[in-house]
């Protein structure tokens, strides 16, 4: 994921203050709670306007601190452009970078070391997680199909709902898989 080229997407749509990009960045999936580091934001911000690609405007306020808003520039939008139409950041760099999406597997690869009962706990505290997790995003979906959200965007959120469902299954499996095994042991 290129951080940065989601803040120029943001920006794409108007100019903003700092703050309100980490609202806006995922403001359609908001039920579903994604979040952005405030501190890494502000950096990128502050590398991005050094390379050009975005400018800050203080603007001053009666009785109130100045605002600095901030907007993307033509070299921003020609990079956002230029990585839009790339191959950049479609291919994960980590061979098996489902470890790194779900990290519970790591967990997994030792369960070996567990009881069956130790196991199936496990696997239920997932399952239930997922179960939230889940909830979550139809909430989310319910939510943005209301406002009348880019279609792209639900089908994310749709994406995001198969991948919990395709865990939830494989979480199931292999509590049944724990169950039988307990009784050959």
């Amino acid at each position: 994921m290129s951080f940065k080229h989601i803040v120029l997407g943001t920006l794409m749509d108007l100019p903003t203050y700092g703050y309100d990009i980490i609202k806006k960045c995922f403001m359609d999936f908001t039920p579903a709670d994604p979040k952005i580091n405030e501190g890494r934001l502000y950096s990128s911000l502050k590398v991005m306007e050094r390379d050009g690609m975005v400018e800050r405007e203080v603007k001053l306020q009666d009785d109130l601190p100045a605002q600095k808003i901030i907007s993307i520039t033509p070299a921003g939008v020609e990079e956002f452009y230029h990585w839009l139409a790339s191959n950049a950041d479609e291919e994960g760099h980590v061979k098996f970078d489902f470890f790194k999406q779900y990290p519970f597997l790591t967990k997994v690869n030792f369960f070996s070391y567990m009881t069956p009962e130790q196991k199936a706990l496990k696997l239920e505290e997932q399952l239930d997680i997922c179960r939230r997790r889940l909830q979550r995003f139809h909430q989310a979906k319910v939510e943005m199909e209301e406002k009348k959200v880019d279609h792209y965007r639900i089908k994310i959120l749709e994406y995001g709902i198969e991948v919990e469902l395709l865990k939830m299954e494989w979480l199931q499996d292999l509590l049944q898989e724990t169950g039988s095994r307990s009784g050959q042991e």
